[in-house]
């Protein structure tokens, strides 16, 4: 080996670990996301059943789907509107926001 060539090889192992931190923070981040949109997806599916649920028995809909959907991963109710017999909400969690309907069979 000469004499410039030395240290190459931690500068390559260096390169790589940095890399490799920055591919892992950004899988991570997307991960993040996905997990947040479940969240939301989970939260609004039991947010519009609730408020069908209420709306059937006379209740406030929009009401029961906000209480739902905070108790459920922390969701946020962004929108909820009575369609016929029909509750369509939108809730968010984190940067995932989605939509769900329920309404009786």
């Amino acid at each position: 080996m000469e004499r410039r060539e030395r240290g190459s090889a931690t500068l390559s192992a260096a390169v790589a670990i940095a890399a490799f931190v920055v591919l892992t923070l950004v899988l991570l981040e997307g991960v993040g996301d996905v997990l947040d949109r479940h969240r939301a997806q989970v939260s609004a599916d039991l947010a519009a059943v609730a408020a069908a649920t209420a709306l059937w028995f006379g209740d406030d809909a929009c009401a029961e789907a906000f209480r739902t959907a905070a108790r459920n991963s922390g969701g946020e109710l962004r929108d909820c509107q009575v369609d016929g017999a029909d509750v369509i909400v939108e809730v968010s969690v984190g940067v995932g926001t989605v939509r769900a309907r329920a309404g009786p069979l």
